[in-house]
């Protein structure tokens, strides 16, 4: 067989080689995009409802604040939470239609909004009458607390919904990581055969064509100058390394791409701690390594006071730089072995790990207090941060994680209405009185 034949079979072997490498991983980058696609869809879905629940919020507030007050100041956020909790619930809507399940409970949430929107209007309807028995009549609806048992249904329905997110979300994301897996094994594989492709096609080229044409070149010039001939002045070259730093390169970047991304859908952008992503198997983890001893764990649900009020009066800048500056001081009061998370909005948690007395617990929570002692100052004004801490214990409350972290949430409502202690422990008059509701 002449060389020319050799190197056309050759080249012919690299050409459809790299071509069918090529497609096959592209087929398999685009499925792991698509993948990481619904991570990002669950987190947009948690974020959205969220969003849902704070919008309530402020509604309610807002109406609260007017029949309080009578300032029609309130109604601005009244309105707000009113247009933006559709806007959310719509969203919410569209982004899970392809689930029965969820869309089933968003119908469900959607039923209570309505019933709690008629309250809403009618209470301030009746009180912007400016007749006293109407007035008297609105007050009278919200101390009923008809209104309450409904925002505790919709609070309940959406951690339900975000519960089963959560489900989906760790799922979703073991099915990255699977596919993040079989791409980084293709990647190793082609650099591997690659390699062994590239030195055997520069050894035939070297050898057979670009070694003979270098020499006769070299020799004709030499010719030329009426020089003697040498063929030791021929050195081979290292083509091979250019090959390698490539491929090198590629695999680089898809494995830092992948850090990047992974970092982005497990962290807080704003705060850099762990988001509510990573907080059920936190706990989980937490509660198994204490399993079949004395030792306990806890979690601390924690929320900022007046955070709201604080947004409104100095802006969202401020409000930020303070959940940024909160984050740091739990991160300065916390052990090594205990992990903070940001769960959203101004709401905090933390998991205190491998507890050998309850009584360590209050140490943290003093030295967390005693971390906030002092103003945060912004632009050179003081702004005093305050918080407000629920606990709850494993395994004395319960060893199931989203549990502990509801117990931690009841706690935390106790304490926000105890003007005597900024923390409260989750005990069993207060399961008693949820599982009341």
């Amino acid at each position: 067989m002449s060389l020319r034949t050799k190197l056309s079979l050759l080249l012919v072997f690299l050409f459809v080689f790299s071509i069918g490498n090529t497609l096959f991983t592209f087929v398999l980058d685009k499925f792991g995009e698509e993948k990481l696609g619904w991570v990002i869809h669950t987190h947009e879905v948690l974020n959205s409802a969220q969003k849902l629940l704070s919008s309530m919020t402020d509604a309610e507030t807002g109406q609260r604040g007017f029949l309080l007050t009578g300032n029609p100041d309130y109604l601005a956020p009244y309105l707000k939470g009113i247009l933006s909790s559709e806007q959310s619930f719509n969203n919410l809507s569209g982004l899970t239609s392809d689930n029965p399940k969820q869309t089933k409970r968003l119908n469900d949430i959607k039923a209570f909004m309505e019933k709690k929107f008629i309250e809403l209007k009618l209470t301030i309807e009746l009180y912007q009458s400016g007749n006293t028995e109407d007035k008297r009549k609105a007050i009278e609806i919200v101390e009923q607390n008809t209104g309450k048992k409904m925002m505790d249904e919709i609070r309940l329905q959406i951690t339900l919904f975000t519960n089963h997110e959560h489900l989906l979300l760790e799922r979703r994301k073991a099915d990255f990581r699977e596919s993040r897996a079989q791409l980084t094994t293709i990647v190793i594989i082609e650099l591997i055969l690659f390699v062994f492709l590239g030195i055997i096609t520069m050894f035939f080229i070297r050898e057979r064509l670009f070694s003979p044409l270098k020499l006769l070149l070299l020799n004709a010039e030499k010719m030329e100058r009426g020089e003697r001939q040498n063929i030791e002045d021929i050195l081979p070259k290292d083509e091979m390394g250019y090959l390698l730093s490539r491929f090198y390169q590629v695999s680089e970047k898809i494995y830092t791409d992948t850090e990047i991304l992974t970092y982005e859908a497990t962290h807080d952008a704003l705060t850099g701690l762990a988001n509510r992503v990573g907080i059920d198997i936190a706990i989980r983890h937490s509660i198994a390594a204490i399993a079949g001893s004395d030792r306990k764990m806890a979690v601390l649900f924690i929320d900022l006071n007046k955070f709201k009020k604080l947004n409104d009066t100095l802006g969202h800048d401020a409000g930020d730089a303070v959940l940024k500056e909160t984050a740091n001081r739990l991160k300065e009061a916390l052990r090594s072995d205990d992990k903070a998370f940001r769960l959203g909005g101004d709401e905090f948690v933390i998991a205190l790990n491998d507890l050998s007395e309850i009584s360590h617990i209050k140490i943290v929570v003093d030295n967390i207090l005693d971390k906030f002692k002092s103003p945060f100052i912004f632009n050179n004004d003081p702004i005093e941060i305050s918080l407000s801490i629920g606990i709850a214990i494993a395994p004395d409350n319960s060893t199931d994680s989203e549990a502990i972290l509801k117990f931690s949430d009841i706690a935390m409502y106790m304490a926000k209405h105890n003007k005597n202690h900024n923390y409260s422990f989750s005990d069993k008059t207060m399961l008693k009185r949820e599982n009341d509701k």
